[in-house]
């Protein structure tokens, strides 16, 4: 019985031992050496440094890509990042960017004219700017910068920068002749009839015939703004379109073509009484003005006044573009409110963030632009045809301003265009 007690003893014994000793199964003991236990990271989930180098095309003048350099050169030694600023030809069109595009061959970022953002966002070449700017777009920026970079349901585009078209006039010679300045499309016809019976002055209207910008803007002026008609669409309802046609054709011999030659000596043109009134972008001659000039500019908010093109410019990224993170901060940069208000001094370019305008001093923006400049919409069309409708509409527009063609035959064209 006794040896029957020790058995029993040195079984309870050994159980203890079993129940006391460490476990295949128990959790370990914890290191003071933080992750000793943890599994590593698979090499599929370890994300790679991207490299901070850009490539950058824009379509400048020499002028502003020298302006352009020099803002880079700060903004790009601040962010850490290699940017290679390219500067595609002036006057060529988009043909060999969109083949750089389909080679796969193209820069990271591109500054493109607004009416090429839809085509080429359409085509599959952008990449949509939530995929790489942080910063806010709607509702910060002037709405006729940011509709031409709404396509399918997002946006394409940041803006750099606006340029409206403006008349120019000399006002003192426009009082001297017992003429007002007209403000919407009844007055200017009431200056056209009042012209007509004053000598002196070879021109009414002087505008380069070969920008089709330009005599959108003529015929908008012209003939209105309907405010039934908030899409743009064809630029003008038929039956305006017709109206304004008509009215230039009654005008013709008033028209002066302005070539790009002789736009530096429009303030002289002005003042030696070729014409009354110049219609040309503002950055043409913001640095002309003097004491004797003055900017005439639609209220848009009037339905009676005439809509003028407001160009501009703005950055995209590419889809190819492997650094769009940088790209991003490249352009929010280049696109603050200190860029805009530098590139404003510097070039006349308008800038496009609406802060600027509400502000009590302005940032030194000129005192013509209305408050319906900010809020306007802008009049491209979503069709992204439409660069080529207006390469074909600056080629009919040119010889009916000049006389060579009759509008019935103008108005065909251009109703078969549309």
């Amino acid at each position: 019985m006794k040896r029957k007690n020790h058995w029993v003893l040195f079984a309870i014994l050994l159980l203890a031992l079993i129940n006391l000793s460490p476990s295949n199964t128990s959790t370990p003991p914890h290191s003071d050496r933080t992750g000793e236990f943890e599994p590593a990271q698979p090499k599929a989930l370890e994300t790679e440094q991207e490299p901070k180098s850009l490539k950058v095309a824009v379509q400048m003048t020499e002028s502003e890509f020298s302006r352009l350099q020099q803002m880079n050169s700060k903004i790009s030694d601040e962010l850490d990042i290699d940017v290679e600023l390219t500067n595609f030809p002036y006057e060529s069109d988009y043909t060999s960017v969109q083949n750089e595009l389909r080679l796969g061959e193209a820069p990271d970022v591109l500054l493109l004219n607004n009416i090429w953002v839809r085509r080429f966002a359409a085509e599959g070449f952008l990449s949509p700017t939530e995929s790489y700017y942080s910063g806010s777009l709607t509702g910060e920026l002037l709405t006729a910068s940011l509709a031409p970079g709404e396509w399918n349901g997002y946006m394409w585009s940041v803006p750099m920068d606006a340029d409206t078209y403006v008349w120019v006039v000399d006002k003192h010679r426009i009082e001297d002749a017992g003429l007002s300045l007209p403000d919407n499309a009844k007055k200017w016809k009431q200056l056209i009839l009042a012209y007509e019976e004053k000598q002196g002055i070879p021109y009414l209207f002087a505008l380069d015939f070969s920008d089709p910008y330009a005599v959108l803007s003529l015929l908008w002026q012209l003939s209105g703004n309907d405010e039934d008609d908030k899409t743009g669409g064809a630029f003008l309802p038929e039956d305006t379109m017709e109206q304004a046609v008509l009215s230039i054709e009654g005008i013709r011999h008033l028209l002066l073509d302005l070539e790009g030659a002789e736009l530096k000596e429009l303030s002289s043109s002005l003042m030696e009484g070729k014409a009354m009134f110049a219609l040309v972008r503002w950055s043409d001659v913001a640095a002309l003005m003097d004491a004797g000039m003055d900017i005439v500019y639609p209220n848009l908010d009037d339905p009676t006044a005439g809509w003028m093109w407001i160009d501009g410019r703005s950055y995209v990224v590419s889809a190819q573009s492997a650094n769009k993170d940088a790209a991003g901060q490249w352009i929010a940069a280049m696109t603050d409110q200190s860029a805009q208000r530098q590139w404003y001094e510097e070039t006349g370019k308008l800038p496009v963030l609406k802060t600027i305008y509400y502000q009590s001093t302005r940032g030194g923006l000129p005192a013509w632009i209305p408050a319906s400049f900010v809020n306007n919409s802008g009049l491209i069309p979503a069709d992204i045809r439409f660069p080529e409708w207006l390469q074909k509409f600056a080629e009919i527009a040119a010889p009916f301003l000049a006389n060579e063609k009759d509008a019935s035959a103008f108005l065909m064209e251009w109703k078969s265009d549309l």
